[in-house]
């Protein structure tokens, strides 16, 4: 085999580190808009891609660390930032998926394609088999992103819309210098008139299918297994919500360790899943999930918050203090003879203990990062507090009662 390469080791790391922080601030970007995208199986998708293109970072930064780059993350240019925060100006889901996916991702899988193509073959051979394992992935992503923008832009004056997003999109790269960073940067080219940045959204969107209500329903008499089946599994579904507090995170919090993201995408991507074993066994059940009310209000209220309080108010309160009830439930599915309920608890319970660990994790790093002058217990006493205050979910305001008699 002989050297097919174009350029030096050191440029090949340049590039390493501008692909893996775009991978990572488009997540974080893509988590912002999680609340603002409002078809629901687009949502379902778009969380999971959070996650892989976390993983894809991951991946890169692997990579980096073999190639001497302990810090990847240190001597990017500041205009990468700049440029996912000019997308983010978007005003509609489709212009926003437009962009990120077929012009920011596709533009990342031609950089790929063209770094396995020019770099050396033997001395580099890990960095071709890394991005070789990234590729299909990230066909796959514009695959679907493909069939899905042009879906939510329909008709011809969407179609209008999207066009002249995605050309500014183009811009946008081209005045990075490219992916590559190859190409001379210049000023970032000025949005379309009257766009400014929507995010954070202070609601969430659901499609037409739904009906929309601020809580969830009342919780009905344990003895009664289908009815306690029915609305515990109608409340999985509303954890939809869980992840879009999460993914709003992703795109507040700045100045983070890079690990903090991957969490909180792996935390965000979980809270989906969970809404998906909902929404899984209810159909299983004989309903589908426009049967009741989407509650929006958890969100929201969440939303009034700052970063630091959402967080804790998620993992240290909602998520500790439900295992109880999960734990009941899991025990009544059993004694019922209700492995299929009883099976997506379980898992559930695992995946929520992992959760309450991310919050042990990283709320000193948060405290310190919004200068919270007391301590953790203090921390956790308010939220406790806001949580009781502001919930408009039944099992939560129970769950704290009964945290204050034990």
């Amino acid at each position: 085999m002989g050297i097919r390469a174009t350029g030096t080791a050191e440029r090949n790391i340049s590039k390493l580190k501008r692909y893996q922080a775009l991978e990572t601030l488009t997540a974080r970007l893509l988590g912002g808009w999680l609340p603002g995208i409002a078809k629901w199986e687009v949502k379902q998708q778009a969380a999971y891609h959070i996650w892989e293109d976390l993983e894809i970072s991951k991946e890169l930064r692997t990579r980096l660390w073999e190639l001497r780059v302990t810090q990847p993350d240190r001597g990017l240019p500041p205009n990468l930032e700049a440029a996912l925060n000019a997308l983010a100006l978007a005003q509609r889901d489709y212009e926003l998926l437009g962009g990120l996916y077929l012009v920011l991702k596709r533009q990342l899988l031609d950089a790929y394609e063209r770094y396995i193509r020019e770099t050396y073959d033997i001395y580099d051979l890990p960095s071709v088999l890394a991005l070789e394992g990234i590729l299909p992935r990230r066909r796959a992503q514009l695959d679907w992103a493909q069939r899905i923008v042009h879906e939510l832009a329909a008709d011809g004056f969407k179609q209008r819309e999207l066009r002249r997003w995605l050309c500014f999109a183009e811009d946008i790269i081209q005045a990075l210098g490219g992916v590559d960073g190859l190409m001379p940067a210049v000023d970032l080219p000025q949005a379309p008139p009257a766009y400014s940045t929507l995010l954070p959204f202070s609601e969430a969107r659901r499609d037409p299918r739904f009906t929309i209500e601020s809580a969830p329903a009342d919780t009905p008499d344990e003895k009664d297994h289908a009815a306690w089946a029915t609305w515990q599994f109608s409340n999985y579904v509303q954890e939809m919500q869980a992840a879009e507090t999460l993914g709003s995170l992703l795109w507040e919090v700045d100045g983070m360790d890079w690990e903090f993201y991957y969490d909180i995408a792996r935390h965000c991507w979980d809270e989906v899943r969970h809404s998906e074993l909902g929404q899984k066994r209810l159909g299983e059940l004989g309903f589908h999930i426009v049967d009741f009310p989407s509650a929006t209000g958890s969100y929201a209220w969440r939303q009034l918050f700052d970063p630091l309080r959402r967080y804790c108010a998620l993992t240290y309160v909602i998520e500790a203090d439900s295992f109880k009830l999960k734990h009941d439930s899991y025990q009544r599915y059993l004694e019922n003879g209700d492995l299929a309920s009883a099976q997506p608890i379980m898992y559930d319970i695992i995946d929520e203990t992992m959760h309450v660990r991310f919050g042990q994790k990283w709320m000193p790093a948060l405290m310190e990062r919004y200068a919270y002058p007391g301590s953790l217990n203090d921390l956790i006493k308010e939220c406790r507090g806001i949580v009781a205050r502001h919930s408009v979910a039944p099992a939560q305001r129970q769950a704290i009662l009964e945290h204050k008699l034990g």
